[in-house]
């Protein structure tokens, strides 16, 4: 497995040192094992954990300048996806995972390795409002958890004015974004960025061009909060579902 890491890591020229590597063997052995008892993901295959879960993870620090110490909080975590391959990338990082799952996100606090800072289990609109967390982050991610104009109401109200909310998307994504205009506008945010690549797990070379198709298209969106963001928001989430901005 440890040779499996360091051989996407390569291709994918994403830097590592022994530690990271340690991390990771130590935390998908971890994964593997809880997932019997909890169904955390149904990603398996390691060569799919690695690129799929981890190499889709941490791309962002290839394409974005994250600062160090930045307050990040991960929307939707699930089993840890981006939060905890960011962790074991930079330890420096002080990020909150947030997950409705409560054996999801007491499965994150067990893993000691990778750095674990502030853990909630609730829902994102409602801890949106919580006076504590409210404006406090630098970034918020948030990785195939809803479509963008839902999910920049739910993210928006973490991020301190100034930040970024950085979604993780597949190929549908502009579609999303054009679906998004109005969200973008009322919740007074702003595309800074759009990165697309593409994922391949193979035994070659997933990062040879023959290899990349339409279904391994990843799209990393980077948008600018620029101002507080209005009490009214996020609403509940029936209305966030059904009358979305």
């Amino acid at each position: 497995m440890r040779k499996d890491l360091e051989k996407y890591f390569d291709i994918y020229d994403i830097k590592y040192d022994e530690n990271i590597i340690k991390n990771f063997y130590d935390f998908t052995k971890y994964l593997l094992s809880e997932n019997k008892k909890y169904n955390l993901t149904s990603i398996t295959d390691i060569n799919e954990i690695i690129v799929k879960h981890y190499i889709d993870s941490v791309m962002i620090l290839k394409y974005f300048d994250i600062p160090e110490n930045a307050n990040i909080i991960d929307i939707g975590t699930g089993a840890g996806f981006p939060g905890v391959p960011l962790a074991i990338m930079r330890p420096d990082l002080n990020i909150t995972f947030l997950d409705s799952s409560n054996k999801k996100i007491k499965f994150i606090e067990k893993f000691a390795g990778a750095g674990i800072h502030n853990l909630y289990c609730g829902r994102a609109e409602e801890y949106g409002r919580d006076i504590n967390i409210r404006e406090s982050y630098d970034y918020a991610v948030s990785r195939a958890v809803a479509r963008l104009n839902i999910l920049c109401e739910l993210a928006s109200p973490f991020i301190k004015p100034g930040g970024y909310f950085i979604a993780y998307k597949s190929k549908a994504a502009h579609e999303e974004i054009i679906e998004a205009e109005n969200a973008l506008k009322i919740l007074d945010l702003k595309i800074e960025k759009i990165i697309e690549f593409d994922l391949h797990v193979g035994r070659d070379d997933p990062g040879a061009p023959q290899n990349q198709t339409e279904n391994n298209k990843r799209i990393l969106i980077k948008i600018k909060k620029l101002k507080k963001t209005s009490p009214k928001y996020p609403r509940n989430f029936a209305n966030i579902t059904k009358n979305p901005l």
